[in-house]
């Protein structure tokens, strides 16, 4: 709580009472705050998802190897259609 009525404060100082001289350094400030916060959430984030089952990682490998060999066999060429033994002979003697 203590935090949130400080930030207010900075906040409202920053909107009211601050120079225009020295807004660009709080803007770069208020820059590097707030990239720290994103790169310590976002370490937070990485370690929960390291808790979650083991499954859940075999399925997302499961679906990544299921992609690729779909879109492997959807590239494949087409073969030409086996003629039968039978009807070769057939056009031998025609």
């Amino acid at each position: 709580m203590f935090y949130l009525i400080f930030g207010i404060l900075i906040l409202l100082f920053y909107i009211f009472a601050v120079p225009q001289s020295i807004k660009g350094t709080l803007n770069i400030v208020t820059l590097v705050i707030a990239f720290v916060a994103f790169i310590i959430l976002l370490g937070l984030a990485v370690f929960q998802i390291f808790q979650l089952p083991s499954e859940f990682f075999i399925g997302i490998a499961m679906i990544g190897i299921a992609y690729f060999s779909l879109r492997d066999i959807s590239k494949l060429s087409q073969k030409d259609k086996k003629i039968s033994f039978r009807s070769k002979l057939r056009n031998r003697q025609e």
